[in-house]
């Protein structure tokens, strides 16, 4: 059966086809009852949307965030309160579930609160245990974790946070939740390099050591970025390209005061230390935690190069042998110079920066240089890190020496109090050179033709 308003005529003019068309010939009234039937229906239905609407508006506000326009692209997003900048959000289900969100925040700042969108229930707000990661040294702004519990039976993907000082909670930033898989791991070793700033324009040293990288086993680099310079820029184009570096965007100094030093003293004035490194080491390490057996925390300038073995893979397998127990692995830092003898080593004279097979002279070892060894993790077993040691983890640490592994530091600027003739002759470096050189060589000779 099939009808058309009309809106002129007894209510509806209806198709005549079968008994249909036999029941509209009784007579006046049965026309009559059918229009007073359909006009109830409507009515009926008008008024169910009008207590939907009413229900709608009488929601609190909070409830009328649109997970799908006002998702957070980070990292590094502001809240409204000024002092608080979100990393981000991620799924922690090693000791309850719940959700780790890495945030930057004023050590002022004392209450914090998420909001759940659980697809069967609605929204949940829930109250965040704040963990302050305790290495801050000093400075206005520290790094925190944000723990948010999971409501019981909560089935959700978008997460809000929010303080007590926020004025429109329709505002807020809403981010996605990926639940990452334990396993099985798309790279064996990941290095986590933090931050690029000052325009960092060191372009040869970048493509020695991310081939030095390579060779030793790594799957993924995770470059943190303030700011580089066009070489550098190029050479990060290259490697996002061949799918070995991810860079994540990290604008801090847009949003706070950044220092070069690594500790607050009285009268600076800066809000963070060293572009927010500790920060980003601990979200590298998030980040890399499902995706990769290892993860290694070091700067560019620094490879962390087996003595006895070859790569990376042989020297943890070793390694974890002989010491089950233990998810962090610390390693002797050890500082290498250039000297004149060396200079026959430049194989790239055209390219800027230092050439690490140049550096073939390390420092006596001191303690200035034993307190700034480097690492290899299990990231599962981590909970917050620091630049040279682990601050909370469960297992142990170990610190190992030079005879199974070194931090190969390559520094231009040289110790005054350690004069050139107390220099010890090491040029294990050259034990890569016939691999890495022709490797350095393409990518030269494909992003610094000198055509």
């Amino acid at each position: 059966m099939s009808f058309l308003h009309t809106g002129d005529q007894n209510c509806a003019q209806y198709s005549k086809c079968g008994r249909t068309s036999d029941l509209y010939r009784v007579g006046n009234r049965d026309e009559k009852m059918s229009c007073s039937l359909k006009q109830k229906f409507i009515a009926c239905n008008l008024l169910v949307l009008f207590f939907i609407l009413l229900f709608y508006l009488l929601q609190p506000q909070d409830a009328k965030i649109s997970y799908i326009s006002n998702i957070a692209i980070g990292p590094l997003i502001p809240l409204q309160d000024d002092k608080t900048l979100i990393i981000a959000p991620y799924y922690d289900p090693r000791e309850s579930s719940l959700i780790r969100i890495l945030a930057i925040v004023h050590h002022t700042v004392n209450n914090f609160f998420c909001l759940f969108y659980c697809k069967q229930f609605g929204y949940v707000h829930v109250t965040a245990e704040i963990d302050i990661v305790q290495d801050g040294f000093g400075f206005p702004y520290e790094t925190a974790n944000l723990l948010c519990k999971i409501p019981p039976d909560c089935d959700f993907n978008y997460i809000s946070v929010y303080t007590n000082r926020t004025k429109s909670l329709s505002k807020i930033p809403v981010f996605e939740i990926s639940k990452d898989p334990v396993g099985p791991f798309s790279a064996n070793f990941t290095v986590c390099i933090s931050a690029f700033y000052g325009k960092y324009d060191n372009a040869l040293q970048m493509i020695q050591a991310i081939e030095m990288y390579k060779l030793l086993g790594a799957s993924r680099v995770t470059i943190y970025n303030t700011s580089c310079g066009d070489n550098v820029d190029k050479v990060l184009r290259h490697y996002i390209q061949e799918g070995v570096v991810d860079v994540i965007p990290w604008p801090i100094d847009t949003y706070l005061k950044t220092s070069k030093k690594w500790k607050y003293v009285e009268g600076l004035d800066s809000e963070i230390g060293y572009y927010g490194q500790i920060a980003s080491l601990n979200d590298c390490m998030y980040r890399n935690m499902f995706k990769s057996e290892y993860v290694l925390l070091n700067d560019i300038d620094e490879i962390i190069i087996p003595v006895k073995y070859w790569d990376w893979s042989t020297l943890m397998r070793n390694l974890q042998k002989r010491y089950p127990y233990v998810n962090v692995f610390i390693f002797e830092n050890q500082i290498f110079l250039s000297s004149e003898q060396s200079s026959g080593l430049n194989l790239w004279n055209h390219i800027p920066g230092d050439n690490i097979l140049q550096h073939l002279y390390r420092e006596p070892i001191n303690n200035m240089t034993r307190t700034a060894p480097k690492m290899i993790m299990n990231p599962r077993k981590v909970i917050h890190t620091s630049i040279h040691s682990v601050i909370k983890a469960k297992g142990y640490s170990a610190f190992f020496l030079r005879r199974d592994a070194t931090v190969f530091h390559c520094k231009s600027t040289r110790n005054k109090n350690i004069l050139e003739k107390d220099w010890i002759k090491d040029d294990f470096i050259l034990r890569y050179k016939r691999s890495l050189v022709p490797k350095v060589n393409d990518v030269v000779q494909k992003l610094f033709s000198k055509d």
